[in-house]
C-alpha cells in the first residue's frame, strides 16, 4: 500500500505530536516500515502488509512487557483501520549500526550478555508442539517437512529426492532423540529472529528489533540461529557459549545440534514454500537465485549434521 502525508499526520496526532517528516525505511515479508520524525521524536512506523500474518498485536503486547534497554518501546497499536486498511504499530526508533560481518571478542560477548538477560525471562506455560509435560522434537519438525512434502513441485526432481532423502534422516533423529528436552523446567522468552539485520549496537551497547516472530521456548533456539547467523569460528563459539553460561558435556551438545538440524529443516520448508509462490507469480521472480542458493546451502549443513549425528 502507498502512504499519504495525510495518513502519517492522523497516526502523529494520536501521539499528540505534530509530522515533520516520514521517509521509507524498510519493506520485510509480512510488514513495510517506515521513519517518522516529530519536532521531539523519531518513531518507527510498522505496516502489516501480510494478510497471512497477523503479528503486530503480539509484538506490541511483548515489547510493552520487555524491561528497558532489551527491545523498542512500543507507543501505539491501531487496528481500527479508520486511518488504513492495515494494522499498524508505532514504536522507538533505536540509534545504532547493524554488527559488521566479520566478528570480534566484544561483539560476542555482549550479544551473549544480551541473550542471557532475555532468556532469564520465562513462563512455566508449554510452547507448541510440548506434550506428555515434554518438548517433543518429532512434533516440532513435523510442519516443515509438511512444507517440504506440498511445495517441493516448485524444484527440480533431482534437488527433491536430495532433499527428502536427508529429510527422512532428520525425522528419524528427531523421533530417537524425542525427549531430549524432556527434562526442560520454564521456558524462556525467545527473539526468534536475531539476523544481522535486527541487531543494532550504540557505544557498546546491543538492542534488538523486529519481535514479530518472539514467542516463548527452549533457549537453544536463539542460540542457534545466532552462531548458524554468522558462521563463527570456534574460539567465538566458545567465547559466546561460555560468557552466557552454557554449559559443555555431551547432552548440551547434542541439544544444539538437535535444534541445529531443526533450524535447517525449518529453513528448507521456507524455502520451498518461498520459490512455490514465485511460481505462483506471488514474489518477484529475481529473487529465485537468491532463494535457491539459500536452500541449497541449508541441504548441505543439513547434511553435515547428519553426518556428525550418524558417527
Amino acid at each position: 500500500m502507498e502512504l499519504t502525508k495525510i495518513q502519517v499526520e492522523k497516526i502523529c496526532k494520536k501521539l499528540g505530536e505534530p509530522l515533520t517528516s516520514f521517509l521509507f525505511l524498510a519493506k520485510g515479508n509480512h510488514n513495510s516500515n517506515y521513519v517518522v520524525n516529530t519536532p521531539k521524536n523519531k518513531y518507527v512506523l510498522r505496516i502489516e502488509n501480510n494478510l497471512q500474518f497477523k503479528n503486530l498485536k503480539k509484538e506490541y503486547d511483548l515489547l510493552n512487557s520487555l524491561k528497558s534497554g532489551i527491545g523498542p518501546h512500543a507507543y501505539l497499536f491501531d487496528n481500527s483501520h479508520k486511518i488504513m486498511r492495515n494494522n499498524y504499530l508505532v514504536e522507538e526508533f533505536i540509534q545504532g549500526k547493524h554488527p559488521t560481518d566479520k566478528a570480534n571478542d566484544n561483539f560476542v560477548k555482549a550479544m551473549a550478555v544480551w541473550f542471557k538477560n532475555l532468556h532469564i525471562i520465562k513462563t512455566s506455560k508449554a510452547p507448541a508442539c510440548s506434550r506428555k509435560g515434554y518438548y517433543s522434537l518429532s512434533c516440532a519438525v513435523r510442519p516443515y517437512y509438511n512444507n517440504f512434502r506440498k511445495y517441493n513441485h516448485a524444484i527440480s526432481e533431482n534437488l527433491r529426492e536430495e532433499i527428502r532423502e536427508v529429510f527422512c534422516k532428520a525425522l528419524k533423529f528427531c523421533r530417537t532423540n524425542d525427549k531430549l528436552f524432556s527434562g526442560q523446567k520454564g521456558f524462556s522468552l525467545l527473539h526468534k529472529d536475531p539476523s544481522k539485520d535486527n541487531i543494532l549496537m550504540h557505544n557498546n551497547k546491543v538492542r534488538l528489533i523486529d519481535w514479530e516472530f518472539a514467542t516463548y521456548g527452549v533457549s537453544e533456539w536463539d542460540l542457534v540461529y545466532f552462531l548458524q547467523s554468522y558462521k563463527f569460528k570456534k574460539h567465538h563459539e566458545k567465547l559466546f557459549l561460555k560468557t552466557y553460561g552454557y554449559p559443555q558435556n555431551r547432552n548440551t551438545r547434542k541439544r544444539l545440534e538437535m535444534i541445529s538440524l531443526l533450524n535447517l529443516c525449518g529453513g528448507i520448508g521456507y524455502s520451498v514454500w518461498r520459490l512455490a509462490l514465485l511460481e505462483q507469480g506471488k514474489i518477484n521472480k529475481g529473487e529465485k537465485k537468491e532463494i535457491t542458493a539459500r536452500l541449497r546451502q541449508d541441504t548441505r549443513l543439513l547434511k553435515a549434521i547428519i553426518d556428525r549425528l550418524e558417527k
